[in-house]
Parts: structure tokens; sequence; C-alpha cells
């Protein structure tokens, strides 16, 4: 494992777009107007280096606009790349910038759009070997335009999704937040859309959602990139809780060709647009682009292929691959005696007396993820969700302690819960937190998860399991960690009746356990 501090964000960024005085400025063609296979015009513009193209045809990279934004999203990047003897297309997704057309979320003819951009600049230039990259919706696109176009030999992913589900229904809870966000920031949003979204919105044919997400998600096109053998680097935020790390390390797992994981602080697509920490992320993508485009010896493909930073401290640490760590801490839930007392975590199963707990719908407490965004951009800077434990434990929730730790218990990964319930209602909602506490009784947020049941079996105990989502944090000397479960969240839309009670049994034969990856 290789450790190296990481330097203020701001810093950083600026660090990334100073340009050598040596290098000789490219041509910049600012308003392409291409028409598309339809007709319908996509608005881009071009850096073109002043140096003769390479035998092979320029390293060429094809960049992609986030959400809401368009094809001057990447000037310093472009200008940068292009100083270095890229070819660099920027465009506006169809329905953003000035481009015509609807947003379809990656559809059909998104993905075709792009394809087309690829056609115009093989007419036009020498191309030589091609990379797509993009922040958010640039990211996901760029991934899924790879997998069905082998031109695309490298991808640069940041702050995107391989998973749309994952993004707008976690766990089967809609992201209200961030999904009312995304729809009423598009001006041009195809009415299909609008469709897809009202029905997750009032859990109507629900089957049409998953319909709709997977052919816009890089996880159903693994074999596609494989085949192809696309270089893939990807990058994502702890605490972004519209595109949560899980997917991406998902499709991580499956890919088989070059690949590189990175893991940053900060909440969507902010540590990018601010320089990615503390430039990291920007100048590991160009490098990547440097070796798998133009074929530089950077030493990239050798090096570990995970770059995890540690939450708070934003430390980064390196790591061979993902999973980056095969230890885990296995805490079984123990009950609590009232309302009044706190639960337990134990590293030995129950074996006490039959005994159950409740706690219950309709009303928010202390546990959740801060402001909504707010919190999440702060955290990047190194400033935590800190929470009064004592105003979690009771009636509408439960907190189960774990044994004090004596050194640092450092969190990597994917940590996972397996809990027995029984709900008074069909439709009930946990919301799951893990919290370092501390000998005052303040926690300070380490990973979440929301899980919705729809369809539950009233009055029954049955088993239910969760990943929370992907972190890396270090719990202080002195410290605990704490499960803190109760119905709400800030950012997730509730069932519609609240008025239920979920119990929780505890028996030798039903064992509840939080499974926690560390180092």
């Amino acid at each position: 494992m290789k450790n190296f501090a990481a330097s203020a964000l701001l810093a950083g960024a600026l660090a990334m777009h100073i340009s050598l005085p040596t290098r000789a400025a490219p041509s910049f063609i600012s308003d392409l107007d291409i028409v598309s296979f339809d007709g319908t015009e996509i608005d881009a513009n071009l850096f073109v280096p002043d140096t003769p193209a390479p035998a092979a045809g320029y390293p060429t990279v094809l960049f992609t606009n986030s959400w809401v934004l368009d094809k001057n999203q990447y000037l310093l990047q472009a200008k940068e790349l292009a100083e270095n003897g890229y070819l660099v297309m920027s465009y506006s997704t169809r329905g953003f910038g000035a481009s015509g057309g609807t947003v379809d979320v990656t559809g059909a003819a998104t993905v075709a759009d792009g394809k087309v951009l690829i056609d115009w600049l093989e007419r036009h230039y020498p191309v030589g070997r091609l990379g797509a990259a993009g922040i958010s919706y640039g990211a996901g696109t760029s991934l899924v335009l790879a997998a069905q176009d082998p031109r695309v030999d490298a991808v640069a992913a940041l702050s995107g999704w391989s998973d749309i589900i994952e993004g707008l229904y976690p766990n089967e809870t809609v992201n209200l937040v961030w999904g009312t966000l995304l729809t009423l920031t598009a001006f041009n949003l195809d009415p299909s859309v609008d469709v897809i979204w009202s029905n997750l919105r009032t859990g109507t044919d629900i089957d049409s959602v998953y319909d709709f997400a997977a052919p816009r998600s890089a996880l159903s096109y693994v074999d596609q990139l494989n085949a192809n053998g696309t270089a893939v680097l990807m990058s994502n935020n702890f605490s972004d809780y519209l595109f949560k790390p899980n997917s991406m390390t998902q499709l991580y797992t499956l890919l088989d060709g070059p690949k590189k994981l990175m893991l940053n602080p900060g909440t969507h697509a902010v540590g990018e647009m601010l320089g990615g920490n503390a430039g990291h992320v920007w100048s590991t993508s160009f490098r990547w682009f440097d070796h798998h485009l133009k074929g530089d010896a950077n030493g990239i493909d050798s090096e570990p292929k995970v770059d995890m930073a540690v939450r708070i401290s934003n430390e980064m640490e390196q790591f061979e691959d993902f999973p980056v760590t095969d230890k885990s801490k296995r805490y079984y839930l123990h009950p609590r005696l009232t309302y009044f007392n706190n639960a337990s975590m134990e590293t030995s199963a129950y074996s006490g007396w039959s005994w159950n707990n409740a706690f219950h719908g309709g009303a928010d407490t202390r546990a959740g993820t801060g402001i909504p965004l707010l919190s999440d951009i702060l955290e990047g800077f190194g400033v935590p969700v800190y929470t009064d434990m004592s105003g979690i434990n009771g009636y509408y929730a439960i907190e189960y302690n774990s044994p004090l730790f004596w050194k640092t218990f450092k969190i990597r990964g994917t940590p996972t819960l397996e809990m027995w319930i029984k709900p008074s209602k069909p439709e009930v909602q946990l919301q799951v937190h893990l919290y370092d506490t501390d000998p005052l009784g303040w926690g300070r947020l380490i990973t979440h998860a929301p899980f919705t049941l729809h369809n539950a079996a009233v009055g029954k105990a049955q088993k239910v399991s969760l990943e929370l989502f992907t972190t890396s944090y270090d719990v202080p000397p002195g410290h605990v960690v704490t499960l803190a479960i109760d119905t709400e969240g800030a950012i997730y839309q509730k069932p519609v009746d609240t008025n239920y009670e979920i119990e929780v049994p505890y028996r030798s034969n039903r064992q509840s356990m939080l499974t926690i990856p560390h180092l």
C-alpha cells in the first residue's frame, strides 16, 4: 500500500490548468453544427493541435457534457490536451446547450449522436486511437458509447453511473431529492422520461423503469466492453448520493481489460469540477489517455489499480485491486432492554432468551446524511456530518453500539447488513446509518443506505440483506461504531402510510449481523 497526503483541492485545481509556455497553441473552432442521423443538429467545438498528425493519426478525445451543461464545460481540460498533441472535440448532448432534440437520458438517439460525431472526426481529420470522457451525464454516456462503438479505445468516466436503478431507486427506495433536481433542471426533457419518473414516484409499472434503465446502464454491456478491450478509468465520490460508488465498483470487478478505479471525498461531480481531489482525478485521467491513446510509457499500467481517499482526512491510499481487503469484522446484533437503552453489537452470536425489540414509522430522528447536498459538499473539504446520538434511539429508531476500539479501526470497502425483521405493514422503509461515535456521544457519519420493502409478509419474521454505500473511514481509538436505524431520510421518498411498526426478533436461529471490511 502506498500513502501520500492530499493537498488543498483549490490549489490542485489551479495547478491542473497552468499550461507550459513552451507548447504551441492549438487552433480552436468554437462552433460546429454537426447534423446527426435524424437531422438533429449537435453543437460542438474542436481543438486542433498546431503540430502535424503522427503516422497513426492524432490521439483524440471526445468530451460529453454533464447534466444541464454544454460543450464549453471542458475548455480548460480540452486546451490542455490539445497542447499535448490531442485532437479534442467537446459537444452538447441533444436537448442541452444549443443542440437540438430532447434529453433522452443516454437513450439510443444520444448514443447514435456520439457515433455520428466520431464519423465526422474521421472524415475531416486523421484520427488515431480515441478516448471518451465526461463528468456525471457525460461519464455514463461515454461508457455506453464505448460499449456500443469499438472505435472508443479508452474511457475516463468521472462521477458517472453504471446502473441507473442504483442512482434513482437504490434498494427500491426513490431518490427523491436527486431525481427531482434532475427532472426540474432539464428544460428539454423527453416526455418519456417524465413518464418514467412519475411511475417511479407513484410505484406504477415499475417494470417499465427497469426496462428504461437497462439499455442506459454500462452494467448491461460488460461483455461488449470486455470484447472491445476498452481501457476504463472510473472515478466516484463517497458522499455522492446520486451515483454511489457501489455500482461502479461492481462494474470494475467485472471488467477484464485495462481498468482503474478512484474513490474520492465529496459529493456528486463537485470534486471533479474543482480539480478532483487536489488535481489527482484529472491528472490521472490525462495520464490514462497518454498511455492508452498516445502509447506513452508513463507507468500507469503497472501502478496499483485502486486509488482510495480516506473520508475526512482526505489522505490517499493505493491498492492493487478491489475489494481492497479480504479482512472483515462481523458483529451480531443483541437486544436493548427498553426504548431508553441502546442495543449492542457483539462479536459473538446472540444465545439468550427469545427477545423482541420494536421501532416505529411516523417521524424522522437525528440519524441522517445532514443537510441535503450542502453537507455532502462540505465533507469533500474535510467537514464531517455530526450527529448527537442521544437524539436517535427510542420509539422511532434503534441503535447498536460496538465494543470500544483500542486502536484505529480502518474501514475500507462495502459494509453489509443481514437483519431479521417482522413488519406490521406490507410497505416499510429502513434508513440504515453507520456512525463513528466518540466518548461524548457525538457521531460522525461513516456511510448509510436506504431499504424499502413494498410487499412484505405482514407479521412474519423475514431476513433482509443490503449493502451500505462503499466507504473508507478511520475510527479513532476510544470510539465505537454505531449502527443506527430509523424509517425516514431527508433525501428519500417515504411510504405513503408511515404508521407502522418494525419488530426485530432475536433468536439463536435468527442471527442479525453487520459485516465491516477493514485493513
